[in-house]
């Protein structure tokens, strides 16, 4: 396995021989929190919105061949899986030099620069300056994207397709900023934006992967897909983007914010998906030779 290691990200690689077109990215499991982070929220309401260990959990997909892009910055200082003008205006303290698109994510105070670590918990006190949030998206955002999309381009461009997996996890029950309010989870959302950012026959087989092995699966509820299904899911041109949220109770402790002693489990679990996945992509490659 080869590293490239940034402040943004670190990027996971098998060694060349054994690469196939397959991205897992984790852009909700980075914890780094710089200096210039002046949130009036808790350290412990913070991390409630990291996917804590997601990018350990699927690592062990690149001794098959895959490769892993990992967020080093925490989501809650510039989130990764949302537009770059996805900006809440009330959060600044001048007027955006461009064009604003806050999304419904920003209404609910998760957009690019969250306003809400928990319901009803604002995370700044003070408004940014729009050069604190450029700076954001120059240092850590830009470079997660730029090495996203390279990846995939150069992938496609090896293979001719591409798969693409974005990697979450989500609280056992949604809470007031999310759209299932209290409500109890599956144990995996799969989200594919309701077939559109990817061929249905891979999401129909990471479904049955997951059930397989002993999962509940739910599909595209209460998760369709985030930015990043939406940018690089793009079917029509062989470059397939899905989301995977695990339910957190299936491998931590979501009060003390630990592993639990089910981390393993799940991870060689996790790892059998990754194995039926390979399988199938492995044959797709073949059909494509077959027809040049």
């Amino acid at each position: 396995m080869t590293q490239i290691l940034t402040d943004s990200y670190h990027l996971y690689q098998p060694v060349k021989g054994n690469l196939i077109p397959l991205v897992f990215d984790s852009p909700h499991s980075g914890q780094v929190l710089p200096g210039d982070f002046a949130s009036i929220a808790s350290i412990e309401q913070i991390q409630t919105g990291c996917d804590a260990f997601v990018d350990e959990l699927w690592l062990p997909a690149t001794s098959q061949g895959a490769s892993l892009l990992a967020a080093q910055i925490s989501r809650m200082y510039i989130d990764l899986n949302r537009a770059p003008n996805d900006i809440d205006p009330s959060l600044l303290e001048e007027p955006w030099p461009g064009d604003l698109q806050p999304s419904e994510y920003s209404n609910r105070g998760m957009g690019l620069i969250r306003a809400l670590a928990l319901p009803g918990q604002p995370m700044y006190k003070n408004s940014l300056s729009t050069c604190a949030v450029v700076k954001r998206i120059t240092q850590y955002y830009q470079p997660y994207h730029m090495c996203l999309k390279t990846l995939l381009g150069q992938l496609k461009q090896q293979f001719g397709q591409v798969w693409h997996i974005d990697c979450h996890s989500m609280k056992s029950r949604g809470n007031a900023m999310n759209i299932d309010d209290n409500q109890p989870r599956a144990d995996i959302v799969i989200g594919d934006l309701d077939g559109t950012s990817t061929d249905p026959e891979f999401t129909a087989l990471v479904v049955q992967s997951f059930r397989q092995v002993g999962y509940r699966v739910a599909v595209n509820y209460p998760y369709k897909g985030g930015y990043l299904t939406t940018n690089y899911g793009k079917p029509k041109e062989r470059q397939h983007s899905i989301q995977i949220e695990i339910n957190r109770a299936l491998y931590m402790n979501e009060k003390q914010f630990c592993r639990s002693a089910n981390f393993d489990l799940l991870q060689a679990d996790l790892q059998r998906v990754t194995q039926i996945v390979v399988g199938y992509i492995r044959e797709r490659l073949l059909d494509v030779r077959g027809e040049e």
